[in-house]
């Protein structure tokens, strides 16, 4: 019997296991672009990368902390490797560009990561925290964060990457305004002497991963005069024309979710960065000064003879590929064809030489890197381009699909092709090739034709750290294989590996297997390849909120999906909380092909005196055969990342509390990036209207009760600015108008009605739990139509507010004041001014964060906002 994702999770693992443990070696190509060979950009970069041994590694605590400049002018214009680890994936964070908050937001961010280190040629690493949102308190980080886990994984990053430099981004105190960015330059600093310690982390050596000592640690210099060396980005990269600035600005472009994109202006431009600890101390020029850089350097923990001869094939490898770099020509790149073959022969044979001492192991780990690095250079020189491509994009476990894979041989270079397989997961079946041809009409093309079974007890594809509930503010990686923790995603579930010999050099390459297709308006697409259960099963909406003591029945859907080929014929049932009612089961079948659904309304009735509360309902799918599901994949996907499939429960979320509704026949709302508010404020009764631009700049505003304007919304309604001399006249005609948290463009714009200004840092309270001090109890936003309590401040998600008011006109009356434990009381929150015959409200508190979680004091407190015009004397 299964009844949900997570009942295949430990078979999915351990087939995740089986299939990483092929695959030890380096990043694969970026598959969800056309195939190609990469061409004279990729042989240049496996030339710079095979005639130096520089490792850096960059810690941070957020998506969006990383210095971009500095992974650029490592990997772009040193020819270096360089890596980000960030200590979260971003969830506490706001997003600009869609509606994915908390780990769904994580999910995109991970993504933007990805896509930022495609830019710059680097790598991504993460560790366990989940961003419980912004803090002050470095206590508050490592009481939810334990510092011991935080290191753990820090030093598998190190032990991983086995990185010559480290980079803290932060400084470990106040100046770095974040409880969680002060824990990663703390955490930074340790692990550069944790790292290289056998006495350490145990669980780390379990895992196969040898002490690593990094030899020089740095911080990022925030201002010109902390900075004691400084790097060049205004050189030009040859093969792109763009500066090496302007590429930096494209990665950290890549950050959408966070109003990150960035100007590539040309001309000179620095980078800074603050000496620490290590190698050349203070009086460095670079960060690798006093780092042995030569690839050589590589076989410094050897010993003896062995040491020796790998030092000398190093050497060797080093000379060819600085010879072969200086020579390389657009018009002939297999020029470097013969220097690349004897650069694979050269490391392969310096990695034969070693065995299986923990010395040796590290060796090993990065003659691995630099020997893919040369076979995918020596592919590209020679003009071979490899593909693997799906039948379909999703495949139901317990069906099958059909793979093509495809190397052509494009250049002049004896290339021969040794064979062609499929790396899956254990379990899966995958059929001898059914063709391996070289038609006559294909020139230079070999094609292999495999057809791939999922077995009934296979998994979905969901990333490694979503299989297992959170542990406090950690994920939990207890049953993940030890290759993947740390990493991205983990390993995509089938992968083609082309056996090839080049120039009389052996050359292994991999592709990841995708589905592609053509569309008419954009031409190609591509999509990963995910396997997906039977049967998914969801649930709409996912959080209610109901009325205690109001009138009538509440009805929710519950929708099945048939993701195979056969019919699916099976019962849906809903599960109340106790005492609660929801109407009988429901028989469904689905007859249509694979991507059919079926859609059943229930009714839920509360008993007559429920408390207030939270409570659940869950639904569940069971079919003829008795297999049972109890939830679905989301795939979360944005134009510039690659989608992500995370698992979703079939439940819904009940708020049950005390509210009245003021008397309003219509409110406007102008919709801030990704506002959910209007959705939660509809369903207890409000009637919302989206306004259109058009309708700002020409409906008669007179007709609405108020106006919302949504957070951020001046930011990214253009229409709003120009408009807004037409709002401050309908509230000076007797309107209301609430404005939610706005950032920095608001205040500079000039946009309220009197003087209003934000700090820099912004106020703001992130304790959601803090004590709010109400300044005038009898201001009518406090008594009706909901009378606000103490009761009203508690249950709140992640924090009180944001960019609140810091400075103000005295036509505004402060309502509110609230503070972070040990910090001076702000009175900024909510501002009520009159205007005119009008009213207007700034307020910062975070309803976009309140509403969506069904948090009653907010959302009584926001429905008071609304019933302030009747409020006007």
């Amino acid at each position: 019997m299964r009844s949900s994702l997570a009942a295949s999770c430990a078979a999915w693992l351990a087939a995740a296991a089986a299939l990483v443990a092929q695959h030890p070696a380096a990043p694969l190509p970026p598959a969800l672009e056309p195939a190609s060979s990469g061409g004279l950009e990729a042989v240049d970069r496996a030339l710079a990368k095979l005639s130096v041994h520089k490792r850096l590694l960059v810690v941070g605590a957020h998506p969006d902390d990383e210095d971009n400049s500095l992974l650029a002018w490592v990997s772009r214009g040193l020819g270096g490797e360089a890596a980000y680890l960030s200590l979260s994936r971003g969830e506490g964070g706001q997003n600009l560009i869609g509606p994915e908050l908390g780990i769904e937001l994580g999910a995109v961010r991970t993504g933007e990561l990805l896509a930022a280190r495609a830019i710059e040629g680097t790598r991504q690493l993460f560790a366990r925290g989940y961003d419980f949102g912004y803090t002050r308190s470095l206590e508050e980080t490592f009481a939810r964060w334990p510092r011991e886990a935080l290191l753990e994984d820090a030093a598998r990053a190190v032990r991983r990457f086995k990185p010559q430099v480290i980079v803290a981004i932060f400084p470990p105190d106040a100046r770095a305004g974040h409880g969680q960015h002060q824990a990663s330059a703390i955490v930074a600093a340790e692990v550069f002497e944790a790292a290289g310690d056998p006495a350490r982390f145990p669980a780390l050596a379990a895992e196969g991963l040898v002490p690593w000592r990094p030899e020089a640690l740095y911080r990022r210099a925030w201002r010109r005069e902390e900075a004691t060396l400084s790097f060049d980005l205004g050189r030009l990269e040859p093969l792109s024309g763009r500066s090496l600035a302007q590429i930096a600005a494209a990665s950290r472009s890549m950050h959408r979710s966070q109003d990150m994109g960035r100007e590539q202006r040309i001309g000179p431009a620095t980078g800074g960065l603050a000496w620490l600890d290590g190698a050349a101390a203070a009086g460095a020029a670079d960060p690798f000064d006093g780092v042995d850089t030569r690839l050589a350097g590589i076989a410094a923990p050897l010993e003896g003879s062995v040491r020796r001869e790998a030092a000398a094939r190093l050497a060797e490898v080093e000379a060819l590929a600085r010879a072969a770099r200086e020579g390389l020509s657009p018009a002939v790149p297999g020029s470097a064809v013969p220097s690349l073959a004897r650069i694979v022969t050269l490391l392969g044979e310096a990695r034969s030489a070693l065995g299986g001492a923990p010395e040796e192991r590290a060796v090993a780990d990065l003659l691995d890197e630099k020997l893919a690095v040369a076979e995918a250079g020596l592919a590209a020189a020679a003009g071979v381009v490899v593909e693997a491509v799906a039948d379909r994009e999703a495949v139901a476990v317990g069906g099958s699909l059909a793979v093509e894979a495809s190397v052509w041989r494009a250049g002049r270079a004896a290339v021969e092709v040794l064979g062609i397989e499929l790396a899956s997961p254990a379990g899966w079946e995958v059929s001898a090739p059914r063709a391996a041809r070289e038609g006559e009409s294909d020139e230079g093309m070999a094609v292999a034709t495999f057809d791939v079974r999922v077995p009934e007890a296979a998994g979905p594809t969901v990333p490694y750290f979503l299989r297992r509930p959170l542990a406090g503010d950690l994920y939990d990686w207890s049953e993940a294989p030890p290759e993947v923790r740390g990493e991205p995603l983990g390993p995509p579930p089938l992968v083609a590996r082309f056996r090839l010999s080049i120039g009389g050099a052996p050359a292994t390459l991999e592709r990841e297997v995708v589905h592609r297709y053509g569309d008419q308006a954009v031409g190609e697409v591509r999509r990963p390849l995910r396997a997906v259960p039977r049967v998914e099963v969801t649930v709409d909406p996912e959080l209610m909120l109901v009325h205690i003591g109001g009138e009538g029945d509440w009805s929710f859907g519950a929708v099945a999906r048939s993701n195979g080929p056969a019919p699916v014929r099976g019962t849906l049932r809903a599960a109340p909380p106790p005492g609660w009612r929801a109407s009988a089961e429901r028989a469904f079948e689905i007859g249509e092909p694979s991507g059919a659904s079926g859609r059943l309304v229930f009714a839920l009735t509360p008993p007559p005196a429920a408390p207030t509360g939270r409570y659940r309902v869950t639904a569940t799918a069971e079919l003829e055969d008795g297999s049972r599901f109890a939830s679905a994949l989301a795939v979360v996907e944005h134009p510039h990342v690659r989608p992500i499939a995370v698992p979703r429960e079939a439940a819904m979320e009940i708020s049950a509390f005390q509210i009245r509704v003021p008397e309003l026949s219509r409110v406007g709302y102008v919709a801030g990036p990704s506002d959910r508010v209007p959705r939660f404020l509809t369903t207890i009764g409000v009637p919302v209207r989206i306004l259109s631009e058009r309708e700002l700049a020409e409906a008669d505003l007179s007709a609405f009760d108020a106006v919302v304007v949504g957070s951020r919304a001046y930011e990214t309604v253009p229409e709003l600015g120009r408009a807004n001399g037409r709002l401050l006249d309908y509230v000076r005609g007797g309107g209301l108008v609430v404005v939610q948290y706005q950032q920095y463009a608001f205040v500079e714009g000039g946009f309220a009605p009197y003087p209003l200004d934000i700090s820099r840092p912004h106020d703001r309270v992130t304790d959601e739990g803090s004590a709010v001090r109400v300044l005038a109890p009898g201001h009518p936003v406090f008594r009706r139509p909901n009378p606000i309590g103490v009761a009203d401040w508690e249950g709140w998600v992640q924090e009180r507010g944001l960019y609140f008011a810091g400075t103000w006109d005295d036509a505004y009356a402060p309502l509110l004041a609230m503070a972070d434990p040990g910090q001076p009381e702000t009175r900024g929150a909510l501002l009520v001014a009159g205007l005119g015959e009008g009213t207007w409200v700034y307020t910062g508190l975070s309803f976009f964060r309140q509403l969506p979680a069904g948090v009653p004091g907010a959302i009584r407190l926001f429905v008071n906002l609304l019933g302030l015009g009747e409020a006007r004397p």
